[in-house]
């Protein structure tokens, strides 16, 4: 089964442009050789076996958040009531990076209590990372905001929640959305497979064995081995500006390639970069291939 997000579309953009320069094989246009290709692998990690991060579905997150009392509808119902939330954080999030929420409208005679809690594996609260509470005199032109920075623990689970207190302090509704870091660990691997049909196309794929979540696009990078390392060959095929998540031990992500016309002939080498959704991961695989 095949799990690909497509998160954004946005521009048309170009794949593998770079200056050209004389190449001593017949004078043909080439960018300068890179060094760092040389080193490039076709995997990253150990990507035989699937590794699952421990992220929790969004409803069992909230089914086991018994530590806080269940919504009522009183205040956060968005049909039936008012809705006081002007924005919150949610879903997964880098380690370190800022999360919070803001209350747009404060009920009269009531208080707001925000707070940030750490979860384990089932859901269950761990630790109180951070509370704030506040009233209508702590507003900002009527806005109430909480703001916490995350730990710096990959693969971990968090709580964001906003209670609606009644005057005596008693909780009149609750609002949750879970948070998660991913892990900070990439194991992938990048093939590509000539067309038998037409040798100017061919397939590229990345296999996600996880445990994060792959974030990609669209675009390749093609170089040719020469006698003084890999050159860039030039290319204009243009090719959608998207952004891409694909989850760990799914269908490979695919992209037709579309290689220039009349090769030399020769070994090359396409070049591809991925990142870790919403880590700081990031590393270009290569996966190689002939021309006869």
């Amino acid at each position: 089964m095949r799990n690909l997000l497509l998160i954004i579309a946005i521009v048309v953009a170009l794949s593998g442009c770079a200056g050209p320069t004389r190449s001593e094989e017949g004078g043909a246009p080439s960018a300068a050789a890179d060094p760092a290709v040389a080193s490039m692998k076709d995997t990253v990690g150990v990507p035989d076996q699937v590794r699952r991060a421990s992220r929790l579905p969004r409803e069992q997150a909230l089914a086991a958040a018994d530590d806080y009392r269940k919504a009522t509808g009183k205040w956060f119902d968005e049909e039936n009531g008012l809705s006081l939330l002007a924005s919150y954080t949610s879903g997964d999030r880098e380690a370190d990076s800022d999360v919070g929420a803001a209350i747009g409208t404060i009920p009269n005679g009531r208080s707001v209590r925000f707070q940030l809690t750490g979860r384990d594996a089932s859901g269950k609260r761990t630790e109180l990372i951070a509370e704030y509470e506040g009233d209508r005199t702590d507003a900002v032109d009527g806005r109430l905001d909480f703001s916490q920075r995350l730990p710096s623990r990959p693969d971990t689970n968090y709580l964001l929640s906003v209670e609606i207190l009644s005057p005596e302090g008693l909780v009149e509704d609750t609002f949750l959305t879970p948070l998660f870091v991913p892990p900070n660990e990439l194991n992938a691997r990048l093939s590509v497979q000539r067309s038998a049909a037409d040798e100017e196309r061919m397939t590229l794929s990345v296999y996600n064995a996880g445990p994060t979540d792959l974030m990609l696009g669209y675009g390749y990078l093609l170089y040719r081995k020469a006698s003084d390392g890999w050159r860039l060959v030039p290319m204009e095929n243009a090719v959608p500006a998207v952004g891409i998540i694909a989850s760990p031990g799914y269908d490979p992500f695919t992209e037709e390639v579309s290689l220039p016309p009349k090769l030399q002939a020769g070994s090359y080498r396409l070049v591809k970069q991925i990142e870790g959704n919403q880590t700081r991961l990031s590393v270009r695989l290569a996966a190689d291939f002939e021309v006869p």
